[in-house]
C-alpha cells in the first residue's frame, strides 16, 4: 500500500511539458527563421570585439522580439537615487536607477527582469582629457622631439594648426590629462535611466522568448549603440619612387633632419603635415618632373622637396 501511495504522489507532482514535441519543434524552427530572416547583425545583435563569439542582443533586436511574440513591456521603478549636489556621496553627484520590465501577453505576465545603471559606472563617471591647442582649440597637442627643441606642437596630422609652444608653458602644461571626473554628469541622467530600462528589457526578452541559446546580454552592458561590421582595411597606395636624375644632374644627398626642416610656401614644416598631403605633393612633383615642367633651377629645388617628402613618408611607416 505504501508503494501505491508513493507512486501516486510521484505522478501528481511530475512536471510535464505544456506543448507536445511537434509544437516544440515548430516553435524552434520559427525562432530560427525569425533570427535569420528578420534580425540583422550590426543592428539587432552583434559580437563585441575581443569578447569571443557569443552574440549580444541589442535594444532594436529586443524590440523586434517583443513585436514578433506579441509581448507588451511595462516598466516600473524599483529603486531610484538622485543626488544632484553630491551631499550624500562626498560631494560627487550620483544617480542610480533600478528598473523592472514585465512582459505581458493577452493580459498575462509571461516574464520579468530587473536592470540597473548608475553614474559611477566607468563610461559615465570619467572622461578622457586631452590637451587642446590654445590657438585653434583642437585636441592635437604632442610633445616635440628633443632634437627639435622639445616643447609642444599642435600636430597637423591630428588636425592641428602647427603652432609650437615652449616647455613650461602653463597654457599647455596646466591642462589636466588622462582620466578625469565627468564635469557634465547631470547631462547623462536620461541616458543612465534609459540604459537601465534597456538592460531590463533585454533581460526580460531573453527569458520570455527563451532566446538565451542564441544571445547573451552581459557583455553588451559595456557598450552603447549599435555595432558596425567594418570593411577590410584599404590596400596601401603604391609607393612613390624618386625619378632618376638626368645625366647632368647631381645626386641629392640629404639627412632626415634636413628633410624635416623643409617648409611649404606657407611656412609649415613638412614633418607636421599629414601623410595624405605629403603623398599628394610627392605625386604632383613627380608628375611635373617627368613632364619636364620645371626650369633647371626649379627642377633642382623640386627634387630636393621630393627627396625630403619621401624620406619623411618612409620614416612614418616604420
Amino acid at each position: 500500500m505504501s508503494n501505491e501511495i508513493v507512486t501516486t504522489a510521484s505522478n501528481n507532482l511530475a512536471v510535464m511539458p505544456v506543448v507536445n514535441i511537434h509544437e516544440a519543434l515548430a516553435r524552434y524552427q520559427a525562432m530560427k527563421e525569425f533570427i535569420t530572416g528578420i534580425l540583422h547583425e550590426g543592428v539587432d545583435f552583434g559580437v563585441i570585439p575581443g569578447t569571443g563569439t557569443k552574440k549580444t542582443l541589442l535594444k532594436p533586436g529586443a524590440e523586434k522580439f517583443s513585436f514578433f511574440f506579441g509581448l507588451r513591456p511595462q516598466f516600473f521603478d524599483v529603486t531610484t537615487t538622485e543626488d544632484w549636489t553630491g551631499k550624500d556621496h562626498d560631494g560627487e553627484p550620483f544617480f542610480y536607477y533600478r528598473i523592472r520590465c514585465e512582459l505581458y501577453r493577452d493580459g498575462q505576465m509571461v516574464a520579468a527582469a530587473d536592470g540597473s545603471c548608475n553614474s559611477w559606472e566607468k563610461k559615465y563617471r570619467y572622461r578622457s582629457a586631452s590637451r587642446v591647442c590654445p590657438k585653434c582649440g583642437k585636441p592635437a597637442i604632442i610633445t616635440g622631439k628633443a632634437e627639435y627643441g622639445g616643447g609642444y606642437i599642435c600636430f597637423a596630422k591630428k588636425g592641428g594648426c602647427g603652432a609650437k609652444f615652449q616647455s613650461g608653458d602653463q597654457s599647455i602644461e596646466g591642462q589636466p590629462t588622462g582620466e578625469v571626473k565627468n564635469p557634465d554628469i547631470a547631462e547623462q541622467v536620461n541616458t543612465i535611466l534609459k540604459m537601465a530600462e534597456k538592460r531590463a528589457l533585454v533581460a526580460a526578452i531573453l527569458i520570455g522568448a527563451n532566446a538565451s541559446e542564441w544571445f547573451t546580454q552581459d557583455i553588451e552592458d559595456f557598450v552603447d549603440g549599435s555595432f558596425e561590421v567594418l570593411p577590410p582595411e584599404p590596400a596601401r597606395p603604391e609607393p612613390i619612387h624618386e625619378p632618376a636624375p638626368a645625366k647632368d644632374e647631381p645626386e641629392i644627398v640629404m639627412t632626415l633632419d634636413e628633410a624635416k626642416s623643409k617648409k611649404t610656401r606657407d611656412g609649415l614644416e613638412y614633418f607636421t603635415l599629414s601623410n595624405e598631403r605629403l603623398s599628394n605633393m610627392a605625386t604632383s612633383i613627380t608628375k611635373k618632373l617627368k613632364e619636364n615642367g620645371y626650369t633647371q633651377e626649379e627642377r633642382l629645388e623640386a627634387r630636393k622637396s621630393l627627396k625630403a617628402i619621401l624620406m619623411i613618408l618612409n620614416e612614418s611607416q616604420k
